[in-house]
């Protein structure tokens, strides 16, 4: 009954006129695409959002520039219905998508997730280890399950981050420094001669610790200390005006040190990780609405936490579209992949997974309202055989400003090389952790159902709501000794709705507001029982936005609710962040931002003891940006 309350009044108050909000015009502070946006992700092909079946999400490259954001979780906070979960600032940030970890991450349409996972949850992709910010044109977010198209991890959605194109001739510095010592230096250049062009970063970031708020008062976390080098590049070479090829680039190095949970810190907190992935493409068909590409990649990553554990990914991707008639656009596309994990100290070395998919979709537009797009993805897994994930989407188009759309999908999740081969001892801690090839693969199904709708030009409302189950959920869990086995649940479901309203008061002003409840509930044998992880079964963001001539100011607001304090050392909380910055002149840019303005006490993983893993607290940064 509370949560219908507050959903309600959220609801009153934005029809009454508050709301997540777009602005228009280049002098406007964007915070987010409009409906009218064009997106890939949902579909593979360029489709608008008011036609595409799948509650979407854009963050524009101005919303990246005008809020400085320093790294993709830091801007993915602030997106409804999404979470990063931190353990550690700097080198661990986990992304939950309608309250489900298992997500996919892209890069340009390119699987970023790696088969070995991550230490926490049923995550496979960190965050941290993308090297930047500096070379992202826009993130699409789709919420709910992708697993038809994008297979095993987009159980909970997928994320694309979409670099950019080099165009005019341009180099950026940018040089910031703050609390806790720390300091960024990154320099951009793009550029382009002829046919080709061009889109470079180098960056550097370094902390020297971080306090967080705890008990009444401030603390100092020792071994949070950090440094990070990273390296990008994109050249795109024209070979006609339907055809081009592309590299990508992406380098990162992180030396530092992680505590662990505060009632148990690490032994030996040394914290290494390298990363270098790399992909050449062959994109056809651009100059169409049927674009299609083939693209081969390779993913390293290699992390030394007291012990060393690596992972290599190579693949190939194909995908190709046709326009058959009026009615069907048909996509269709092959991908191979490899990955060969090792962690030797943790029992296992070069062991391979390979998974071959085939995928299919349909864009039938059945008359001017109507569109219905079945699908089908075929996977083959060298460990979990053969697994089928069809979907079917379908979109009503009301009126010119309104849309409705439902979706429902197959999902299929396989256990990570964890999962299967990690097994050893810890005597430094009395427990061991024992992994299980036996484990089944995860199965089941996800819903979604919402609606679009523009008041007017300025003014937009989107609803939707969605709903999980996941069998043979995988958990690792402890005996009475602590030591830590996994296995597969019976089940696993999570409900939800996600809220926002879009509006822009004038030229200057704009507002945001939006709301999202996720019921999360697990089956360990005794029947389905409440999360007590859910970090934010109520989800709340605000925001106000000031964008005019030289001044841009921004102050937002994460907030969640409803939280077991069995588990977290609060019921609530709310985190105030923001951001001001002026435009000296058409070259230099000086700013200021601060997050977590109220130093609120809060977190957003459960450990072992309430409050085992802190966020940080009030922190405060000033720079200043050089175009030339």
């Amino acid at each position: 009954m509370n949560n219908r309350k507050v959903l309600a009044t959220w609801i009153v108050l934005s029809l009454a006129g508050t709301g997540m909000v777009w602005a228009a015009g280049s002098e406007s502070a964007i915070q987010e695409g409009t409906l009218d946006d064009y997106v890939v992700t949902a579909d593979r092909v360029p489709t608008k959002r008011m036609e595409t079946p799948a509650d979407t999400t854009v963050i524009t490259k101005a919303q990246l520039e005008n809020n400085h954001y320093t790294s993709v979780g830091e801007a993915l906070q602030h997106v409804n219905g999404v979470i990063v979960n931190e353990t550690s600032t700097g080198s661990n940030a986990i992304v939950r998508i309608n309250g489900d970890s298992r997500v996919a991450v892209l890069i340009d349409g390119q699987r970023l997730n790696n088969d070995q996972g991550t230490a926490y949850g049923r995550s496979s992709y960190d965050l941290s280890a993308f090297p930047t910010v500096k070379n992202i044109e826009r993130i699409e977010v789709v919420k709910g399950a992708g697993s038809a198209l994008y297979g095993s991890d987009a159980v909970g959605g997928v994320i694309n981050i979409i670099t950019r194109k080099g165009n005019k001739s341009e180099t950026t510095l940018d040089a910031n420094t703050g609390s806790w010592g720390t300091q960024h230096y990154s320099l951009t250049n793009e550029g382009s001669k002829g046919k080709t062009s061009w889109f470079f970063t180098a960056g550097q970031d370094k902390q020297n610790y971080f306090k967080y708020r705890q008990d009444g008062s401030n603390h100092k976390l020792t071994n949070s200390d950090y440094r990070d080098n990273s390296l990008t590049l994109r050249l795109d070479q024209k070979i006609n005006d339907s055809s081009s090829l592309r590299f990508n680039f992406m380098h990162k190095t992180f030396e530092g040190k992680q505590h662990g949970a505060l009632s148990w810190p690490n032994v030996d907190p040394a914290f290494d990780r390298l990363v270098n992935d790399w992909s050449g493409a062959y994109y056809f068909k651009e100059n169409t609405n049927t674009p299609g590409y083939i693209r081969y990649y390779s993913n390293y990553m290699t992390t030394n936490q007291q012990s060393r554990f690596t992972t290599q990914t190579k693949g190939v991707d194909f995908q190709d579209s046709w326009q058959l008639n009026a009615v069907n656009r048909l996509t269709g596309g092959a991908e191979w992949r490899e990955s060969k994990s090792s962690n030797e100290a943790n029992g296992y070395t070069d062991k391979k997974i390979t998974n071959k998919a085939l995928y299919l979709e349909d864009i039938m537009k059945l008359n001017s309202k109507w569109t219905f797009t079945p699908g089908i993805r075929l996977d083959e897994n060298s460990k979990f055989g053969y697994h089928k994930s069809p979907k079917a989407a379908l979109n009503y188009k009301a009126g010119e400003n309104t849309d409705f759309f439902a979706s429902w999908g197959r999902v299929f999740s396989a256990p990570q090389a964890d999962d299967l081969f990690y097994n050893v001892y810890f005597p430094a801690y009395y427990y061991g952790m024992y992994g299980n090839e036996n484990l089944k693969a995860e199965t089941g199904y996800s819903e979604t159902i919402g609606m679009n709708h523009k008041f007017d030009a300025k003014t937009s409302l989107s609803v939707s709501l969605f709903r999980s189950k996941i069998n043979n959920a995988i958990r690792w869990y402890p005996d009475a000794m602590y030591n830590y086995y996994v296995g597969n649940l019976n089940e696993e479901k999570k409900t939800g709705i996600d809220v926002s309203f879009q509006k822009q008061v004038n030229d200057a002003w704009s507002y945001d507001m939006g709301y999202t409840y996720v019921s999360s509930k697990i089956d360990k044998g005794t029947g389905l029982q409440r999360d007590l992880g859910n970090s934010q079964p109520n989800g709340y963001r605000l925001g106000l936005h000031y964008a005019k001539n030289a001044w841009k100011a921004n102050l937002m607001a994460t907030a969640g609710s409803g939280r077991n304090t069995t588990v977290y050392s609060n019921h609530m909380y709310i985190v105030w962040d923001g951001n001001v910055s002026y435009d000296f002149n058409s070259h230099t840019t000086g700013y200021f931002k601060v997050n977590n303005l109220t130093n609120r006490q809060y977190e957003s993983y459960s450990g072992y003891v309430l409050g085992d893993y802190p966020m940080p607290g009030r922190f405060y940064q000033v720079g200043v940006k050089y175009v030339f």
